[in-house]
């Protein structure tokens, strides 16, 4: 959450003249108003700001000079994000993570959006628009502007992201030595699977148990005890039965649902009809860990899907012999199931 002290402040800094004394920099950024036919350019920013240090768009500031004339509220109130997540996921990758939000100073109202570094850069636009994004742009924030990386900062992400995966291997690798590669166990925190040895067995576990497991739990068999005393462990009594129900952490309607059903064709390489086609087959709307249906404006709604559905429909393909098949099959059943209702 923005910090919005320091936001009023940023606003209230004026010279004689009520112009603002300060300027546009690596993490900030003046617009005098919010409006989506400029969209592609406030995601261009957006992104610029995630792939640098995070940062913060504050709308109602003139350009030219900058003087604060604030924004109509309601006008701000009334954006969806859903909207601005939808455009977000649908023309960059990794998510990106946001906010948005009101304050008031020098007796106006001042809109902002709130932009978090990304932990999983570079953040790339994967779809052309407006003639503004193009796929495959990386965006970088320099000073004042956002623009295209440059080698340098692109080289220096690139060092960050093989350095970090250094220091987690060599932090696993140092944990399985201390405790032996023959009692480890590994979690699968996406799904909630533990994989002993070359076993593979489900658990239902609490979700926030799940989510919180990480940093925090360690599994032993029954009968070993915990290498270190005190560490918090979880033991595993009995045996561990499969089941087909594996509860999901909570989802972020504006950040967990990534994938529109064209998007998940083309993850899956299959045209959008087959994937509405196994949609149908397997269940997949009205199931929240897989799906949800979002409001886009006062007449649209939209379908969006979750890497959990993703994963489902890849593992459904995977069992079939014949994949090719098995889709011609499923289209048959699909175009007849009217016909059989009526019948």
């Amino acid at each position: 959450m923005a910090d919005v002290k320091l936001l009023k402040e940023i606003i209230e800094d004026i010279d004689d003249r009520g112009y603002l004394r300060r300027r546009e920099s690596t993490q900030l950024e003046f617009k005098e108003k919010f409006g989506l036919k400029s969209l592609a350019k406030y995601l261009k920013s957006i992104a610029a700001f995630a792939n640098t240090k995070g940062g913060i768009i504050i709308y109602g500031v003139k350009d030219s000079p900058r003087i604060p004339v604030g924004i109509n509220r309601d006008k701000f109130d009334a954006i969806k994000q859903e909207k601005i997540s939808t455009f977000l996921s649908e023309y960059f990758s990794p998510e990106i993570i946001w906010d948005i939000g009101l304050f008031e100073a020098l007796g106006k109202w001042f809109g902002y959006i709130e932009i978090q570094e990304s932990e999983y850069k570079p953040v790339i636009c994967k779809k052309d628009a407006q003639g503004v994004l193009r796929n495959g742009d990386i965006f970088y924030r320099y000073r004042a502007q956002s623009k295209l990386i440059q080698f340098p900062e692109l080289k220096q992400i690139q060092d960050e992201i093989k350095e970090k995966e250094r220091q987690l291997w060599m932090k696993h690798i140092e944990r399985i030595s201390r405790i032996g590669p023959q009692h480890v166990a590994f979690l699968d925190l996406f799904d909630g699977s533990i994989e002993v040895g070359t076993g593979k067995s489900q658990l239902i576990l609490d979700p926030e148990l799940l989510a919180d497991l990480k940093n925090k739990v360690k599994f032993i068999e029954e009968g070993n005890i915990s290498e270190k005393e005190g560490a918090p462990t979880l033991k595993i009594v009995g045996e561990i039965h499969q089941t087909d129900s594996i509860l999901a952490p909570k989802l972020d309607p504006n950040k967990d649902y990534p994938f529109l059903q064209k998007h998940l064709a083309q993850e899956l390489g299959l045209r959008p009809f087959d994937v509405q086609v196994l949609i149908w087959k397997f269940n997949i709307k009205g199931n929240k860990k897989y799906h949800i249906e979002i409001e886009t404006s006062e007449t649209t709604r939209t379908n969006k899907y979750s890497r959990y559905a993703l994963r489902y429909l890849k593992q459904k393909l995977a069992e079939q012999d014949d994949k090719h098949r098995f889709l011609k099959n499923l289209i048959k059943q699909y175009t007849n199931r009217n016909k059989n209702k009526t019948t």
